[in-house]
């Protein structure tokens, strides 16, 4: 009888494991994701704001890395495995600053921003790197993320679409972000999903009203050199950089650093760059021209008490408006 029920046990205890073998090779588990599945991938990508091809290069061969792969993206691990149908391992309060779906909300009227100092982690200048770019078909590297929706004409007050439609007047307007809430005046570099909305000015200083007015000449020109890089020709970036030209900022370029980090991209050299960029990964490269082109337009057109602003919040402790080598100020 002992034999019976002993018998019995080990034939149980061999039936579990046979299901529990049969359940990690047979189901998507933690460590394997179908992303060979076409409508998943679809809807994945649409998520991601990428293309299939971006993230299915992102995954590689199964089983995935979806730390690397989110890295490379420039999302959240959390964020991509809800994207490919794949439950957290907890809650994510992280931002969406990168590759996320759009809040697009509606473009109402928001209130005049408050008179904030631009104090906190990352104000004064470059704050963390989340941008990837991957090479396309074209041979450019197109970032992950999304472009910017709005943005000024050139040597115009009017504020545009993408598809060149007019919104509304750069006077009433303002940068938000995602949310839909007004940026702060700061040294903090435009973000994933920044945008012209319909704002009053009324309640802004002249310092504010600049500082809009620069994130709106940046936009336009992010989007040409991270997103619309291969169709984008030499006469019309050169009209995109024209605020930058006019000021001489990011003239010259220089690649004989002892590292990476002492070389820079003027504007000419950086759209070289982008438009052969030879296989490599540039984000680095590109980001690194944006912030700085950014910082010293505003550095240009803002007070020389904002100014001190930014030193003062620069988290490396930098004075980017002396970096800039600025002689006579150029305001707008």
């Amino acid at each position: 009888m002992k034999q019976s029920i002993m018998g019995l046990l080990i034939a149980i205890a061999l039936l579990g494991l046979m299901a529990c073998d049969t359940s990690s090779d047979g189901s998507v588990g933690e460590t394997e994701v179908e992303h060979e599945n076409p409508g998943e991938m679809e809807s994945a990508a649409r998520q991601l704001g990428v293309s299939v091809e971006i993230l299915r290069e992102a995954l590689g061969p199964p089983p995935p890395d979806t730390k690397s792969a989110a890295q490379k993206l420039g999302v959240s691990e959390a964020q991509l495995n809800r994207a490919l149908g794949r439950p957290p391992k907890g809650y994510d309060e992280e931002r969406q600053t990168q590759g996320g779906p759009r809040n697009k909300g509606s473009n109402k009227e928001m209130p005049a921003p408050g008179r904030q100092s631009p104090k906190g982690p990352g104000n004064g200048g470059r704050g963390e790197d989340r941008y990837a770019c991957v090479i396309g078909p074209s041979g450019h590297c197109i970032f992950t993320g999304i472009p910017h929706d709005t943005r000024l004409k050139q040597g115009t007050d009017e504020v545009l679409d993408r598809d060149g439609n007019f919104l509304f007047s750069m006077n009433a307007s303002a940068a938000a972000n995602s949310s839909g809430e007004i940026l702060v005046a700061s040294g903090k570099p435009a973000s994933n999903g920044d945008d012209l909305i319909e704002s009053s000015q009324n309640e802004m200083t002249r310092d504010e009203k600049a500082y809009h007015r620069v994130m709106a000449v940046m936009f336009p020109i992010r989007n040409a050199i991270m997103y619309d890089i291969a169709s984008v020709t030499q006469p019309e970036w050169d009209e995109l950089v024209k605020d930058l030209s006019r000021r001489s900022i990011k003239d010259t370029t220089y690649t004989d650093g002892p590292t990476p980090r002492d070389n820079y991209y003027g504007r000419q050299g950086v759209f070289d760059l982008a438009k052969n960029p030879d296989g490599k990964d540039i984000h680095h490269e590109v980001m690194k021209f944006l912030e700085e082109a950014g910082l010293y337009l505003l550095c240009h057109v803002t007070s020389d008490e904002f100014n001190r602003l930014l030193k003062d919040n620069h988290p490396e402790g930098h004075d980017p408006c002396a970096d800039a080598g600025i002689i006579t100020k150029i305001p707008f």
